[in-house]
């Protein structure tokens, strides 16, 4: 006899691309760049991944490392322009 908690756990799973989409952007935090372009592409897939099974979940966790990963991507890129700035201004 299996109860309903065993029996949904069976059919619905997480995505591993989300899981690694919010891993690799949190990543961020110490590698920069380097943590969050591989977020965003895995963002990217988990999100199409969901989309074509719908049983998959980590939606959330998705966006999340979506959210994050173009966030450090836009602080990193206005952080690399703002120091071209400096540096033509002053030199």
């Amino acid at each position: 006899m299996t109860t309903s908690v065993e029996s949904n756990s069976k059919t619905s799973r997480r995505s591993e691309l989300a899981i690694a989409s919010l891993i690799f952007s949190n990543l961020s935090f110490g590698l920069g760049p380097l943590g969050c372009i591989p977020g965003i592409i895995c963002g990217h897939l988990a999100k199409s991944e969901i989309r074509r099974d719908p049983s998959l979940q980590g939606l959330g966790m998705a966006k999340a490392g979506l959210i994050i990963g173009y966030i450090f991507l836009g602080l990193f890129s206005l952080s690399i322009l703002t120091v071209m700035f400096f540096f033509l201004i002053f030199h």
